[in-house]
Formats: C-alpha cells, sequence, structure tokens
C-alpha cells in the first residue's frame, strides 16, 4: 500500500508590501534555505492560514516532480497571494503530505487521488477554496460521517465512525 506522511506546519514569511502581505520569490527562496530537507521530496501540499480559531485551507496542491520546483511556480504564488489578500489575519502556512520513497518511478496515481481527498476536504473546511480542479462537491452525505446536516451525530453514526475509523 502507497502511503504519506504528513510534515509541518510549517511557516511562511511574507513581505509586508504598501496594500498587503505578499509571498515574493525572495521569500520562496529564504523558505527553502530553511527547509532543505524537505525539497526534493514530492507529495501533496496545503496552504493554510493559522489563527486563533485553528486552521484554514486555502489552496491544495500536488508535487510530482519535487516541492522546491513546484509550491512556488508562479500560478501558485499567485493563488498564495489571493489567499493573502482576503486573510486580514493569520499567518501563513504549509503543510506537506509527502510520499513515502520506494524504489522505482514516483506513483503519480497515488499523489493524484490524494489531492482529489485533500481538496474534497478542504472544501468541507473552507468553500472559498482557491482551486480550480476537482472542486464538485459530492451531491450525498451520510449523517454524522461525512457531508453531514447541522445537529449532533446519532449514536449508530459514532459507532460507524469507530468502525470504519473516521
Amino acid at each position: 500500500m502507497t502511503s504519506f506522511t504528513v510534515q509541518g506546519p510549517f511557516s511562511i514569511a511574507p513581505t509586508q508590501m504598501p496594500v498587503g502581505r505578499q509571498i515574493t520569490n525572495k521569500d520562496a527562496i529564504a523558505f527553502w534555505k530553511k527547509h532543505l530537507g524537505i525539497a526534493t521530496e514530492v507529495g501533496c501540499y496545503v496552504f493554510a492560514f493559522k489563527s486563533a480559531r485553528g486552521y484554514k485551507p486555502v489552496y491544495v496542491g500536488k508535487a510530482s516532480k519535487s516541492f522546491k520546483q513546484e509550491v512556488f511556480a508562479p500560478h501558485k504564488l499567485n493563488k498564495f497571494n489571493i489567499g493573502l489578500g482576503h486573510q486580514k489575519r493569520g499567518e501563513p502556512k504549509l503543510f506537506f503530505i509527502c510520499l513515502t520513497k520506494t524504489h522505482g518511478a514516483v506513483n503519480k496515481k497515488a499523489i493524484d487521488e490524494a489531492e482529489y481527498f485533500l481538496i474534497q476536504s478542504g472544501l468541507g473546511a473552507n468553500p472559498g477554496l482557491l482551486n480550480d480542479k476537482k472542486t464538485k462537491i459530492a451531491t450525498w452525505g451520510i449523517n454524522g460521517i461525512v457531508r453531514s446536516k447541522a445537529g449532533k451525530p446519532s449514536a449508530s453514526a459514532l459507532e460507524l465512525r469507530q468502525c470504519i475509523k473516521v
């Protein structure tokens, strides 16, 4: 079975501009100097904000080549900076979901499936997630398990959660 490990959250130090915060190429270079160990990994990542109320995911991405090559690519920096523009407070953070290394080719299918799962989960936490693809939310739910209606889960739903380890 293919597996992933989570690393982070890692802080991103944005530059204060006259009209707000922005992540620049210099900020990206500084980030990778501090986190060389993760730069060559592959997998998925979640750009989020940390505030007193917890985390708010803003963008989910995947990297099949390396995190260093893909995380701060120009179009992704644009997404991050849009997120910064909409978020007045909170500290920008990155979580990395690293594919466990094996011999042979990178399992791009597993990375793609993990990205889909993270986007769907991210949409549940933040309907304003900035992803363009894989954002069609399923039209079904299981009360107390996934995409629930408001209210306390039933005893049966709580038991099923335990059974399937949700």
